[in-house]
Order: structure tokens, then sequence, then C-alpha cells
């Protein structure tokens, strides 16, 4: 997971998106029962299922999924409410007794996130938080009072507290506290993220990085001794494969960027965060 990163400017067309998706929020809040609400919720699905801005989505993050950082290549691009548009499930998975679903964030683009089927079928409606007391059940409840069990791909501080080993085991960051650790815990199942394929994918740029790594170091060092050229150009070579590696482009980035970070090393820290 990377930091996703919304232009504060908005294309033209994702402009006009944002006018309808206000209007059809209008109407939702206008419906005089939950009902109703939940009715044209439905009815108008398609908005947020439109190409363009399902592609423009896409393009915030590289077209990568948002969470597990795999290109989405064949796979259908679903955009996933990250507050629940109907009902919600507490962390045990059973139905929140009283809260309504977020409905009125529905049609809110702030509340979208792009990633494959997978992880947005695990997830489901569960959104959890921290502290009941802050949940927002109507629209003029402040909502961003509220801290998700779920760690959040358009949030800084999210993406720092999660982690992965040598084996491409997604992991909490060292050092968190109590709550951050519960969190990115429920955000590793409830997103399946810890999952076989993913983990060996992530395994290999993790030893990638560090083999790279570990050759630059080498001829680096052969250049400097004798003042060989054919090493320098060889480091200047795997240099430039590490970083295409750590490019917000590169699937598994992230994995990239902990490898060279967890070594401890100054010139590999550097390197990652260049």
């Amino acid at each position: 997971m990377i930091k996703v990163n919304v232009p504060d400017v908005l294309p033209e067309n994702i402009q006009a998106w944002v006018t309808r998706a206000g209007e059809i929020r209008d109407e939702i809040l206008a419906a005089p029962s939950l009902e109703e609400k939940h009715q044209l919720i439905d009815r108008h699905k398609a908005h947020w299922r439109d190409e363009a801005l399902v592609e423009w989505l896409s393009s915030l993050n590289h077209d990568k999924c948002w969470y597990t950082e795999t290109k989405f290549g064949g796979d259908y691009q679903e955009v996933e409410h990250f507050r629940p548009k109907k009902a919600t499930k507490c962390d045990d998975g059973k139905i929140h007794p009283t809260h309504p679903g977020y409905y009125w964030l529905a049609f809110e683009l702030s509340n979208y996130r792009l990633c494959k089927s997978r992880p947005n079928r695990r997830k489901s409606t569960f959104f959890p938080i921290i502290d009941e007391r802050f949940r927002a059940a109507v629209q003029a409840q402040a909502w961003q009072d509220e801290t998700p069990l779920f760690l959040d791909p358009l949030k800084d501080s999210d993406v720092l507290l999660l982690s992965f080993n040598d084996d491409g085991v997604p992991i909490a960051q060292d050092g968190i506290g109590e709550v951050d650790l519960n969190r990115v815990n429920f955000t590793i199942d409830k997103y399946f993220l810890n999952e076989r394929v993913l983990n060996s994918r992530r395994s290999v740029t993790w030893q990638t990085s560090r083999s790279l790594f570990y050759s630059y170091q080498r001829e680096l060092n052969t250049a400097n001794k004798n003042g060989s050229v054919a090493a320098r150009t060889k480091a200047e070579e795997e240099l430039k494969q590490l970083k295409e590696l750590l490019s917000p482009g590169s699937e598994f980035s992230s994995v990239a960027k902990e490898s060279l970070c967890k070594l401890g090393d100054i010139m590999a820290i550097k390197i990652a965060c260049a």
C-alpha cells in the first residue's frame, strides 16, 4: 500500500461527475425513509461505475489496486465504498444494531477506493471504528472525526504503519502503538493482504531489491578501489533497475522500499526515500 494522492483541482469530466453526484445525494437526503434512500442508491449505482471515473481513479495509483499494489490488467476494477453505503458491520462481523450505513456518502468522491474484486468482497461492509462515541449516523455529524479500524491509502500516516518481512508477508511497522497495531492487523485480514500468491510475489520483489542494492555496492566499491569505468557503469545500471522497482508505478513498490529501509544502511535508506 502506497499513498494515493488526489489532486485539489479535478479534471473537467470528473468535476461534472461530482456535480451530478451532488444532485443524486440531495435526492437521497430528501427521501423520507431509509428504505427509499437505499432504493435511490441502487437506482443510481451506474454513476459510481462510470467508465471515466474508474479510469481516473485507476490513474491516481498507476493502474494498481489501492490495497494490494498489483496491476489491474484484465481484472475488473471495483469502486469500493470505504464507509459502507448501507448496513455497517462491526469488527465481529455482526451488523451494527443502530447505524443506518453512510447513505449520504454513497456518491461522495472522497469515499471511494479502487481495488480488485477479492479484497473488496472480503472487506464487504465492515467498518468498525476505534471509538463508537464519534460514529456519524447522519449527514450533519462529522464523519471525519471517526478513526476507522481500517488503514486508509489516502492518509500518509496510515500507509506508514504497514510493513513486510523477508517472505513478503505483510506485518505491522516496528514500534507502533497498540491501537495502530490492531488497525494494521485488521486491515491485513479484511483486505486479504496475507495471501499466498501475493506473499510469494512480494518476496521476489524484496529479494530482487536487496540483490540489486548489494550488487550496486560491490560494483561501486570496485570502481572506487581501482578506478574501473566498467564497474561504475555496472553500478549505475543496478541503481537504475533498483529505482524502477521503487517507482510508484511498479507493483509492490512499497515492498522494495521496506526491503532497503530495513537494512539500516544509510545509503539504502537514501535510495529508498529519494
